[in-house]
C-alpha cells in the first residue's frame, strides 16, 4: 500500500512541486509588472480614478460587490498618495524585502485600482487579479530577495576566507516547495486557454477566417500589425486560426500530463511564447500577453534550470576574478559575504594579503588603502570604486547598475566617496555594530533565536496554518470553477450538443460573490464566439475659444468620415481605447455627459500642447462605426455616425446609413 501511495505521489509531483528558485525569478518578473500597471496608469488618475473624473465611484446595492480601496480615498492627493505607496511596494516585491507583506499590499493596491474603473478592465486585469490572489499563498521571497539575503547572513557567519570560499556554507540552497497554491496556479492558466477555446465557436473560427477579420480592426493593430494586415490572405488565415485553435485546446493537456512533465512544460514555455509573443507584436492586448508569460517561469522544472547554471559555471570555470580585501575590517567583511551570497555563478575567489595563488606584485601595499580586484587570466587590476563596479558586472543582471562605476565624470564622485569610507572604515564598522579586528578569532555562531521557541508550538502552529491555507485555496478553486462552467458560453452550448438542455451550468450565488469580491473573473471570451466584425470609435468635436474646431486628442480637424488606421489617433493605450468602445454602449448616457464635463473643465490641462492656449467651449463627441470587410471581398462599407451628447440622442438617427460601396 505505502508503494502504490509513493508511487502515486511520484505521479502527480509536477502538479504541486515548483523550484524554489523559479519562485523567486516570477517574483522579480511579476513586481515589474505590477510596477508597469500601476505606472501606466499614473497620468490618468485625475481623468479615471478620482471623485471628480469621468468615471463615477459608487457603492453599488448589488450583492456582488468589488473589494476597492478607492471608493474611500476618493480626491485627488488621497488617490496620488494611494498610486505612490503601491509603486514603493511593487518595488519591494521586485527586491524581495518584506516579501509577504509586499505580496498583500500589491493585491489590496492593484486590485482596488482595477475595480475603481471596471469599465477600462481587460482580461489582463482579470489575470492580474487572479494572480496577485494565488500567489498570495507560494513563498515567493525563498530565494533571490533582500529577505532571503538577511536570513543566511544571521544563520552563518563566515569569519575566514576559507568559509568564504566554502560554497556549501552559508548559501541559500534551492528547494523543492509543494505548494496547493500552485496547483491552483497551473489550473488558473490552463483554464484561460481551454475555456477561451471553446468560447470560440462563430463561424469565423469554423472557417479559418478569424485571424483575417482580427487584423482588419484598425482600432486593434499595432503599426506591426498594420503592415503585416496586406499579407493575411485566406490561406495564411485558416492556418493561423486553425493553429490558435489547436494551441488553445492541447495547454491543458500539456500542463497537466504527469509524465515526462519537465519536457513538455519545457517545449510549453518556448512555443506559448513565442505564441503570445506574436499576438502582442500585431494587436494591442494590454498587459495580457506578458501577465501569462510571466507564469511561465513557474514551469520551467529544476531539471533545466540546474542544466543551464552547470552549463554557465563550466563556461567560467578557468575565468575567475580574485576578490582581495581587508579581513580584519568588520564592515570591508560583511560586504565580502553579501557579495558571495550574490555571486550565483562562482565568477570570485575570496582572499587577503596571505593568499598564496598568483596575485599582484604590489598586494600588500595597496590592501592597506583599496580592496582590489583581479583576474590572472587577462593579468588585468580593479581598485577602489572600480572594484564595485566590475563586481556587479559580475554578478547576474548587476551589469544594469557596474556600467555607472565607469562612467567619466562620475567615477571620479565614486572614487571620492569610496576613499572618505575607505579612510573611516574602522568608524563604519563600529559605527554599524560590526568588529573591526580580529575576526578569525571569533567563533562561528549560529543564531539561536529560533531555539528558544517551542518546537512543538512551531510545528503546530504551521499545520494550523497550511490547513487554513488550503481551506482558503479550496474555497477559491471551487468558485472559480464554478464561474468558468457558468460563464462561458461555449461550455453551456457544448452541453445542449450533447443533450443535457440549455444553461446546465448555472453561477451558485455564493460562489459567485466570493469569485466577484476580489474580481477574480473567469469569463475567457477573448475575441469569442465570434471576432468583433466592426470598428468602432469615439471622435470628438471640439470648438476653441478662438472658434477652430479640432480634435484635441490630435489638434487637427476631426475626421468624421473615416476609420482607417492612418486616420485613427495612435498615440494613446488600453485605458482610451476600452473607454471610447464602451462608452457607446447603452446605459452610459451619464458617463458621456460626465466626459463633456470634463473636456470643457477650464483646468483640464490634458490638451494643452494640442490647444495653443486655447480653451474648449463646445464639443460634439460623436460615435462612429464601420463593418469590415469580409475575407475575399472587395466591398466596403460606409462609416455610419451618431451624435453620443445630443439631448436627442434616445433618437439617435443615424447621419450615413450603412450601404455598400461596389
Amino acid at each position: 500500500m505505502n508503494n502504490i501511495l509513493k508511487k502515486l505521489i511520484k505521479i502527480f509531483k509536477p502538479w504541486f512541486a515548483v523550484d524554489s528558485r523559479a519562485l523567486g525569478i516570477f517574483r522579480i518578473i511579476f513586481g515589474f509588472l505590477c510596477l508597469s500597471d500601476i505606472l501606466r496608469r499614473w497620468d490618468f488618475i485625475d481623468i479615471f480614478y478620482t471623485q471628480a473624473s469621468i468615471i463615477q465611484s459608487s457603492i453599488t446595492s448589488s450583492s456582488y460587490k468589488n473589494f476597492t480601496l478607492l471608493n474611500t480615498f476618493t480626491s485627488s492627493w488621497e488617490v496620488h498618495l494611494f498610486f505612490l505607496v503601491g509603486i514603493i511596494f511593487s518595488l519591494m516585491l521586485i527586491l524581495g524585502y518584506k516579501t509577504k507583506l509586499s505580496q498583500i499590499m500589491c493585491a489590496v493596491i492593484i486590485i482596488s485600482i482595477h475595480n475603481r474603473a471596471i469599465m477600462l478592465e481587460n482580461a489582463a486585469d482579470f489575470f492580474m487579479n487572479c494572480m496577485l490572489i494565488w500567489t498570495v499563498f507560494l513563498p515567493l521571497g525563498i530565494t533571490f530577495s533582500i529577505d532571503s539575503l538577511s536570513k543566511t547572513l544571521k544563520e552563518y557567519k563566515e569569519n575566514s576566507v576559507d568559509d568564504l570560499n566554502n560554497r556549501e556554507l552559508g548559501i541559500n540552497k534551492f528547494k523543492t516547495i509543494y505548494s496547493f497554491a500552485y496547483f491552483c496556479m497551473i489550473y488558473q492558466v490552463a483554464t484561460i486557454y481551454v475555456f477561451t477555446g471553446i468560447d470560440k465557436t462563430g463561424y469565423d473560427w469554423m472557417n479559418g477566417s478569424a485571424v483575417y477579420k482580427m487584423f482588419q480592426l484598425d482600432t486593434f493593430l499595432t503599426p506591426v500589425g498594420y503592415f503585416l494586415r496586406d499579407y493575411i490572405t485566406y490561406p495564411v488565415s485558416k492556418f493561423f486560426t486553425y493553429s490558435t485553435l489547436g494551441i488553445e485546446y492541447m495547454a491543458p493537456i500539456i500542463l497537466f500530463i504527469p509524465f515526462y512533465s519537465y519536457i513538455l512544460r519545457f517545449f510549453f514555455v518556448i512555443i506559448y511564447s513565442i505564441f503570445h509573443i506574436s499576438i502582442r507584436v500585431a494587436i494591442k492586448v494590454g498587459l495580457f500577453s506578458y501577465v501569462l508569460m510571466c507564469t511561465f517561469v513557474l514551469l520551467i522544472d529544476t531539471y533545466f534550470i540546474e542544466k543551464l547554471k552547470s552549463f554557465i559555471l563550466h563556461r567560467y570555470k578557468k575565468d575567475k576574478y580574485v576578490l582581495f580585501y581587508d579581513s580584519d575590517c568588520g564592515f570591508c567583511h560583511y560586504s565580502v559575504r553579501i557579495i558571495k551570497r550574490l555571486d550565483v555563478f562562482h565568477r570570485l575567489v575570496f582572499a587577503d594579503k596571505t593568499y598564496d595563488g598568483a596575485k599582484p606584485s604590489n598586494l600588500d601595499e595597496m590592501l592597506n588603502v583599496t580592496a582590489l580586484l583581479y583576474n590572472p587570466l587577462k593579468n588585468a587590476v580593479w581598485t577602489r570604486h572600480q572594484v564595485f563596479g566590475k563586481v556587479l558586472i559580475l554578478l547576474p543582471f548587476g551589469f544594469l547598475l557596474g556600467w555607472i562605476f565607469f562612467i567619466p565624470g562620475i567615477s571620479i564622485l565614486f572614487g571620492k566617496a569610496y576613499d572618505i569610507i575607505a579612510a573611516r572604515r574602522t568608524d563604519v564598522s563600529k559605527f554599524l555594530g560590526l568588529p573591526a579586528c580580529d575576526l578569525k578569532n571569533r567563533p562561528n555562531v549560529v543564531s539561536n533565536t529560533e531555539k528558544l521557541v517551542s518546537a512543538l508550538y512551531k510545528k503546530n502552529i504551521l499545520f494550523l496554518k497550511k490547513i487554513m491555507n488550503v481551506s482558503l485555496l479550496t474555497i477559491l478553486l471551487i468558485s472559480s470553477i464554478n464561474y468558468s462552467l457558468a460563464a462561458n458560453d461555449g461550455v453551456n452550448d457544448l452541453m445542449e450538443d450533447y443533450g443535457f438542455g440549455k444553461n446546465y451550468f448555472r453561477h451558485n450565488q455564493t460562489l459567485k460573490k466570493i469569485a466577484f469580491y476580489p474580481r477574480m473573473i473567469q469569463r475567457w471570451n477573448m475575441f469569442s464566439p465570434t471576432v468583433l466584425s466592426t470598428d468602432k470609435v469615439v471622435i470628438v468635436e471640439a470648438t476653441l475659444s478662438n472658434g477652430d474646431v479640432i480634435d484635441p486628442f490630435t489638434g487637427k480637424k476631426p475626421v468624421l468620415d473615416s476609420v482607417d488606421y492612418n486616420i485613427l489617433w495612435q498615440d494613446h493605450n488600453q485605458f482610451w481605447r476600452k473607454f471610447f468602445s464602451r462608452v457607446t454602449k447603452k446605459g452610459r448616457k451619464n458617463v458621456v455627459n460626465r466626459f463633456e464635463t470634463w473636456l470643457k473643465r477650464y483646468n483640464n490641462t490634458y490638451f494643452d500642447h494640442n490647444l495653443n492656449g486655447n480653451k474648449i467651449r463646445q464639443v460634439k463627441i460623436w460615435s462612429l462605426s464601420q463593418r469590415n470587410k469580409d475575407v475575399n471581398s472587395k466591398s466596403n462599407y460606409r462609416v455610419s455616425k451618431k451624435l453620443l451628447n445630443s439631448k436627442q440622442d434616445s433618437k439617435s438617427k443615424k447621419i450615413n446609413k450603412k450601404k455598400k460601396i461596389k
